[in-house]
């Protein structure tokens, strides 16, 4: 270690014992002292006297106490400290400046951390699994004709495929996890009280294969997988909230569909499992009883592990050590290609060929583009919320160190360099974002969670390590900002301005005055940029919860049934015809029907294939006539308030044993009978067989979402259909249908206590859940850009009050040379209103090209919608002139007298 090096760390280590050597150092000065002046008055002077020549010829004692500790330590941290406290003593002495730069810095930031933690979890940050930069889902281009699949076409494989890269595909972990419903989540009981819980079915090296342990028991093994053996491993936010963390849960049983379970492990904490926004409570292996198909699939459809057109699993890859991604992946091609067609037609010459790809882990696999889009849109628009405020808080400490002019001139001319006033405006920044970052930290921790809330994310959206190491760098990067902005203006006077008249320090520079104007004409173009966006995607916001549905979903309480014990058609059917007649009886209820699908829940069934009376429908080829299809009870329409347009609704005669029947909407009837008189008409299946009767036509209303546009839609009774393992459950009832759901849950228990009621809500609630990502970001813009006004008006209000009390002088030499109030306000106004207007004219066109932007965002509105630039200009000039009105007040309110004897 160089001698360096070592100075410093003995002169470090000197700093923590700084007092005990001041102490010993004045011991020993005093010593001397008493030495030289025993020697004078042994040479004949007086006690005085010699103390006195004593005190003379040792010299100055301060500069020497000075010298001799810095020799012995390094200062730095010293004068750092001792401006650390000077620095504090400031902000007490102004503790309105120090409360609204503190509240500016975390609103700004805080935004910011929120919107970048949300941001991180979603995009950018990897599964916490062991070398997750070897981890890889799974995804493909497209599945063989014949096959069927769950929805999410891009993840979704066959047993076959699994089989087949696990053993031969050279790959060291192939994992897959299925979920058990195609909510993700599935009826389980700890005690009494049945509930639902999310959870997977994995493959036995699920665990191992990812690199996550355990808190407490074991994983699986390949013997689990095999034997399809019933255990459970449970989340640790599970065994926390249904076990109290104690260590016990080992070998205790959890009721999963009815069927027990012993819990053999609890996964390490943090981990969520690998369904994204979904965090899941529970895993077991892959089991092959009816009740444990894939994705809650009626086991007469075909098991998973049997049916082999049947593509449900979702699959995970990790590599060899050694090999890259697109070594394995070249490899894993061949194999995918030739295992995909096992069950199903063979690939014929001319058919396409379907692709691999491996994805990062990341935390959220798959998600939308819409979502990623508008972080990204959100993103921008706190970045220049943060502008806003770190333009305020600079134009603040200017305009404060404008008053301490005076003070740095006077340690200027004591002695003090231009250094130490840098190093002592530094600190004071760094103490100023210290508690400005404390408070948006904690402003964030609770946003985001609400945040995630908003956005339907259940997964641990918390802000980690590396949203700290965003946030902290946003601190610093605003700390030097505050710190060497103002330093030019501070320190623009040398010594000789203590000697000035308050007067004539008063006065600004015009270059300071341009740099103001400047700093305020950009905030107030990116507040119109802001409230363009906001008005523009609330207007999409209003026009989405003002879109006719086409039905009434006010009065309708639903929710979801999974019997747990009715494995065959006969059964189901036989389960819910008897669940109808008994809700019907229930008072207050008004009507009862079900759906496989309940409207705005964003699913469907996706079909293609039909003729109409055995001939092509309208002249479309069968095989291309798409429309969407659900199987729903008796009452169904009349239940969901749905207007027929002829022919009836489906009853309790549409049995078993009736003809089969079935009703279409408007579109449907158009585009492929050719008319809305359907009723009587029979579609076939593209071959002609499966003959079924349209009894009805009922008007088009929205089935997926509230965005949707119509298409071709009809509707089956599930009397007449095959196993239904799951319906949700549509009742009328008077009042506030949430009211009802105890009573719901009384009956359901009665009938079997191991069956929960499956996402109880209002009808009306799941519709807004179908906007809930529109709803979300209009409401954030529209947050953002009322704090960009609040902080506009801040700004605006603090600069100008700041101007007018440094020209209070001037002022009042204005008005006693005859200067009336009205033109002393209109002066300050003009000033205000022509800032405001050019801020304006630079704002308009950067709104106009974030409005194109956010053209893909918007429903029912146009980019350059006139009412959000009228809306945006109009706030941003009421802003100003109310921001002014205190400040012109106060000028016009100037005594002459007064402002002269200032000279």
């Amino acid at each position: 270690m160089s001698d360096r090096v070592l100075t410093f760390m003995a002169k470090l280590k000197a700093l923590f014992a700084q007092r005990r050597a001041d102490s010993a150092f004045d011991e020993e000065m005093s010593t001397h002292l008493e030495m030289l002046a025993e020697k004078y008055e042994r040479e004949g002077m007086s006690a005085r006297e010699a103390a006195r020549a004593a005190r003379r010829q040792f010299g100055n004692m301060t500069l020497l106490k000075q010298r001799q500790r810095e020799s012995r330590t390094t200062m730095f941290f010293a004068n750092v400290w001792r401006d650390a406290r000077y620095g504090v003593r400031q902000l007490a002495k102004t503790p309105v400046f120090t409360i609204v730069c503190v509240l500016t810095l975390a609103l700004g930031v805080g935004a910011n951390t929120v919107v970048f933690s949300v941001m991180h979890a979603v995009l950018m940050k990897m599964l916490p699994v062991e070398d997750a930069s070897r981890v890889f889902y799974v995804h493909t281009t497209g599945y063989p004709d014949g096959a069927s699949q769950t929805g999410d076409s891009n993840t979704s494989f066959s047993y076959p495929v699994y089989r087949a890269l696990r053993e031969q595909g050279g790959l060291q972990e192939v994992m897959t996890f299925i979920p058990m419903s195609t909510s993700g989540k599935a009826p389980v009981r700890v005690g009494t009280m049945p509930e639902e819980a999310a959870g997977d079915m994995v493959s036995g090296n699920y665990f191992r294969g990812l690199g996550v342990g355990t808190e407490l028991g074991r994983g699986f093994v390949e013997k689990d997988e095999d034997d399809h053996t019933p255990v459970v491993v449970i989340s640790e936010s599970f065994w926390a909230t249904h076990y109290a963390h104690s260590r016990d849960v080992l070998g205790k049983t959890l009721y999963i569909k009815s069927i027990p379970f012993t819990i053999v492990g609890v996964a390490a904490k943090g981990f969520e499992g690998t369904e994204g926004k979904l965090p899941l409570d529970l895993w077991i292996p892959l089991q092959s009883r009816p009740e444990f198909n894939a994705w809650g699939s009626p086991a007469e459809d075909g098991m998973y592990l049997t049916e082999q057109k049947f593509w449900c699993m979702k699959l995970m890859v990790r590599t060899a050590p050694g090999v890259s991604r697109e070594q394995a992946l070249a490899k894993a091609q061949g194999l995918f290609e030739r295992a995909a067609h096992t069950g199903v037609a063979q690939k014929r010459a001319g058919d396409e060929t379907y692709r691999l790809s491996f994805n990062e882990a990341k935390q959220f696999d798959s998600q939308d583009g819409y979502f990623a889009r508008a972080l990204t849109m959100l993103m921008t628009m706190v970045g220049l919320v943060l502008l806003i405020a770190m333009s305020n808080v600079v134009m603040l400490l200017i305009a404060r160190n404008a008053s301490r002019q005076r003070e740095f001139s006077v340690r200027l001319a004591l002695g003090a360099g231009r250094r130490e006033i840098a190093r002592q405006l530094l600190t004071e920044s760094f103490l100023l974002v210290a508690l400005g970052g404390a408070a948006a930290w904690f402003f964030a921790v609770g946003a985001t969670r609400a945040l995630g809330s908003w956005a339907q994310i259940q997964s641990n959206l918390q802000p980690d390590g590396v949203v700290l190491g965003f946030t902290l760098g946003v601190l610093l990067l605003l700390a030097l900002v505050f710190g060497l902005a103002p330093l030019r203006s501070a320190m623009s006077s040398g010594p000789e301005l203590v000697l000035r008249s308050s007067a004539t320090v008063s006065q600004s520079s015009s270059q300071q005055v341009r740099a103001g104007n400047a700093v305020i004409v950009t905030q107030i173009a990116l507040c119109v940029v802001l409230l363009v966006g906001a008005g523009l995607l609330l207007g999409t916001l209003r026009n989405l919860l003002k879109t006719p549905l086409g039905q009434k979903p006010q009065g309708l309480l639903v929710f979801g049934v999974h019997p747990q014990h009715a494995h065959t058609k006969e059964e189901s059917i036989a389960f819910f015809v008897a669940l109808q007649q008994r809700l019907r009886t229930i008072p207050g209820v008004e009507s009862v029907s079900m759906a496989s699908s309940r409207p705005g829940s964003g699913w469907s069934s996706n079909n293609a294939g039909v003729t109409v009376d055995g001939h092509k429908p309208n002249g479309v080829e069968p095989g291309q006539a798409n429309f969407r299809k659900n199987t729903v009870g008796a009452d169904y329409f009349r239940t969901m308030g749905v207007q027929l347009v002829q022919g009836r609704d489906f009853s309790d005669a549409d049995s078993t044993s009736a003809p089969e029947v079935l009703i279409v909407n408007e579109t449907f009837a158009k585009k492929y009978v050719g008319t809305l008189n359907a009723v009587g008409h029979v579609l076939t299946n593209s071959k002609g067989g499966h003959p079924i009767l349209i009894v009805g036509v009922v008007k088009d209303h929205k089935y997926t979402s509230i965005t949707e546009e119509a298409m071709p839609m009809l509707w089956t009774v599930f009397t007449q259909g095959g196993a239904v393992s799951q319906l949700d459950i549509e009742m009328r009832v008077p009042g506030d249908p949430m009211v009802m759901l105890p009573t719901m849950r009384k009956v359901i228990a009665q009938i079997d206590p191991d069956m929960p009621l499956l996402a109880p809500m209002t009808q009306g609630a799941v519709f807004e859940q179908s906007i809930a990502q529109q709803a979300l970001f209009a409401r954030l813009a529209g947050c953002f850009g009322v704090l960009a006004v609040v902080l506009i008006a801040t700004g605006l209000y603090g600069t100008l009050a700041y101007r007018v009390n440094r020209r209070t002088a001037e002022i009042g030499v204005r008005m006693a040379l005859g200067a009336k109030r009205s033109q002393v306000v209109w002066m300050v106004l003009r000033g205000s209103l022509l800032l405001c207007a050019t801020g304006v004219v630079i704002g308009v066109p950067l709104a106009m090209a974030a409005g194109k932007g956010l053209e893909s965002s918007l429903y029912g509105m146009k980019p350059l919608d006139l009412e959000s630039y009228l809306f945006a200009i109009l706030g941003v000039a009421l802003v100003a002139l109310l921001a002014s009105a205190v400040p012109a007040g106060r000028a016009a309110s100037v005594s002459p007298t007064s402002a002269l004897r200032l000279e």
